[in-house]
């Protein structure tokens, strides 16, 4: 992860693609206060290959021992130092050119979270919520893991933000770096392209997944959240084959489904989050996950369209209806 550092402070600071330093605090990402400092003074730029910097100051900028051309941008490389305001003035030294990267800043020495699609916060052990990227929304998303209907809670983060968690405190910091423009086009993967094959157990004890795309096949294994889809799934081939129309098809009450399963909702919600997260990163491109479950005012239903159900080496439910 790219970062500059304050010589004279020791203090560094992750770079956003397009990073700027001046006195100016509304409009500078990082703030040097030095009288002789412009408002805006500098831009540190990615541009998916390499940082170069722009000089946008009234008292120069030097690179080393050499003036920088005003708004003219120049290459920077792995230990260049920058001078703002004069040559003798305390240097910003390039320390990591790495590409920039969206993460979770750790306060009061909580450790850092590079920011992934999906997040478990504090931990993915015992999660209280999820910071995932919504592609409805074009924007990271935190989701409690307690409430019985997360949209409804859930918080859109923007760079700058805060998150108190299970003791542990971040800051919000989004790189809009080309990973963010990635994460921002549309999905390439649909689910209704994707026929997931379900295999469970006679006693249903364990259930492997399997996805079929075209030629393609990707082997998921047995994981607990896939009797969670497995069972919703089996609801929606259940209530297609009695006959209810597409759009009412595998709906169930969050009670009911709780009482089915014998697990509490935020177990539940955290089954969910883990689904959509092992799809989402066995696949090739990226994929609208938030659709794998989809959600009503306390009700889910399987998100898929086309998928068969085995049991043993007995077909017992399919979607569209194979019989």
């Amino acid at each position: 992860m790219a970062q500059i550092r304050d010589n004279q402070t020791q203090q560094s600071y992750p770079l956003r693609s397009h990073h700027t330093f001046g006195r100016c605090p509304e409009r500078s990402d990082t703030v040097v206060s030095s009288p002789i400092t412009s408002r805006i003074h500098i831009a540190i730029e990615w541009n998916g290959e390499a940082w170069s910097v722009r000089d946008l100051s009234k008292n120069g900028t030097w690179l080393g021992r050499r003036r920088l051309l005003a708004n003219e941008s120049t290459p920077l490389a792995l230990g260049d130092q920058l001078h703002l305001g004069a040559p003798e003035m305390p240097a910003l030294e390039l320390i990591d050119d790495a590409p920039p990267r969206s993460q979770l800043v750790g306060l009061n020495g909580t450790p850092s979270r590079e920011l992934s699609s999906f997040t478990f916060l504090p931990d993915a052990d015992d999660p209280e919520a999820v910071v995932i990227y919504s592609f409805q929304r074009h924007s990271w998303v935190l989701h409690p893991v307690e409430q019985d209907a997360p949209q409804q809670m859930d918080r859109p983060l923007v760079h700058g933000d805060e998150i108190a968690l299970g003791g542990g405190r971040w800051r919000v910091f989004l790189a809009d770096s080309e990973q963010m423009t990635e994460l921002s086009a549309a999905p390439e993967n649909h689910l209704d392209d994707i026929e997931f094959v379900f295999h469970l157990s006679q006693d249903e004890e364990n259930t492997d997944l399997r996805l079929h795309m075209g030629k393609q096949q990707l082997e998921l294994g047995e994981r607990s959240h896939h009797y969670l889809l497995v069972h919703l799934a089996r609801l929606k081939a259940q209530q297609a084959a009695a006959g209810y129309d597409p759009d009412s098809q595998g709906w169930v009450d969050t009670q009911q489904l709780q009482r089915d399963l014998g697990l509490e909702m935020p177990h539940i919600n955290i089954m969910i989050f883990r689904a959509r997260k092992q799809i989402s990163e066995n696949l090739s491109a990226a994929l609208d996950s938030e659709r794998l479950v989809e959600r009503g005012k306390g009700r889910v239903r399987f998100g898929g369209s086309r998928f068969k159900i085995y049991k043993g080496s007995q077909l017992v439910f399919a979607l569209p209806n194979q019989a």
